[in-house]
């Protein structure tokens, strides 16, 4: 048989052609760096969506809490006939009163736009983002750092039980003198705050009035 000599078609590797097979398509730099635009472009789109995505879940959180208080109080008060007192000794404060309509565990007291978590220091099990309202416009009887009666206050839907306040505190607002900011942490987007009314709703306020404190304000 004739011996072949040299490489078919078939059976020759393509470096011993003498010819180097092309190489598949790729990105070329102008290309390369038009991803990388793109790519940053983007990014700069998303970040503050999501960012604004998370904001409005930590404010529609932060009103759910305030709302799972709210119904503590109202049953605190339907059997004692008065709003819990912010202050009744030492170891005990509003939200120590209510305890047993509300799982002290459960973290509704601590607001998730609150990125300082404070718990309280004669209870660490509690981290605390929101305080009552403490100010005295007209006397011990429409205080609630004393305790309000249940059917004193008349604007109920319109008058302020609880709000944001400073991480650690327990109250805000105090004495008989109004001035804006009630509160020190306007903590949630737009420079807003939570508030809790004495009807049990929520709300997120950005200014208020005396009006909104004042538990002796009549229609």
């Amino acid at each position: 048989m004739p011996v072949l000599s040299g490489c078919t078609r078939i059976h020759c590797p393509p470096w011993e052609h003498g010819a180097a097979r092309a190489a598949g398509p790729g990105f070329t730099l102008i290309e390369l760096l038009m991803v990388i635009a793109i790519i940053g472009v983007l990014t700069g789109l998303l970040v503050p969506a999501i960012a604004g995505a998370m904001a409005v879940a930590d404010q529609t959180k932060c009103l759910s809490n305030l709302k799972q208080i709210g119904l503590a109080v109202r049953q605190y008060t339907s059997r004692e006939g008065v709003y819990p007192p912010a202050w009744k000794s030492a170891e005990c404060r509003w939200m120590d009163l209510v305890k047993p309509y509300l799982d002290k565990d459960s973290g509704v007291y601590r607001c998730p736009a609150d990125h300082k978590q404070i718990p309280l220091p004669w209870d660490p099990e509690i981290t605390m983002s929101y305080g009552m309202n403490c100010f005295n416009f007209a006397g011990n009887r429409y205080c609630f750092w004393y305790g309000v009666g249940g059917t004193d206050v008349k604007r109920i839907s319109r008058v302020i039980l609880i709000a944001d306040c400073t991480p650690g505190k327990y109250y805000c607002g105090g004495g008989g003198k109004f001035k804006e900011p009630v509160t020190e942490d306007y903590r949630h987007a737009g420079g807003a705050f939570s508030a809790l009314f004495c009807d049990g709703h929520a709300d997120t306020l950005t200014a208020t009035t005396q009006e909104d404190w004042d538990a002796s304000a009549k229609d």
